[in-house]
């Protein structure tokens, strides 16, 4: 996700093309091979049936999931919303709790690199995990994020 300022007080993480290009193609092919098996579904027993029905709703749910985070500082509000076809959860984070944005590396088990970046907040005792990526893309995100919304950021990288 790249960060998207719409004015001096409202700004969006929005998703890249090459996300939402992946997105359609997986979900296109997902829905010919399903509907390939749905052509033949008198041979199948009920289990199939249920299975690929089953399929079939989280292709849908995957197909229009969706990832919504609006930084407002009139209201000094970060709203993140994850939605389908409709909202699953919502999280509202004022921004005066924030008392930084971290970036440190993300613990992995297979030896890939990868960065999170986390915001400290006062009144945990434990970050909270904002995004994760490749180190410039995290890097700059941070960056971007903690000019906009003046609070500090904090590189363990460097």
């Amino acid at each position: 996700m790249f960060f998207k300022p719409l004015s001096p007080t409202k700004a969006v993480m929005a998703k890249t093309r090459l996300r939402l290009v992946a997105r359609v193609f997986f979900s296109c092919v997902f829905a010919c091979m399903l509907l390939i098996v749905m052509m033949g579904i008198a041979q199948h027993t009920y289990d199939e049936v249920f299975m690929y029905s089953t399929l079939a709703l989280l292709w849908w749910h995957f197909t229009f999931a969706k990832r919504q985070v609006t930084f407002d500082l009139q209201s000094q509000q970060i709203t993140t919303k994850i939605s389908s076809l409709y909202l699953l959860t919502q999280q509202v984070i004022p921004i005066r709790n924030i008392a930084a944005l971290q970036l440190r590396r993300r613990a992995s088990s297979n030896g890939v690199r990868a960065y999170e970046l986390l915001m400290v907040i006062h009144t945990q005792t434990e970050p909270l995990k904002f995004e994760y990526g490749g180190l410039y893309q995290m890097q700059s995100l941070g960056k971007q994020i903690a000019d906009f919304c003046n609070i500090p950021f904090i590189n363990q990288i460097d």
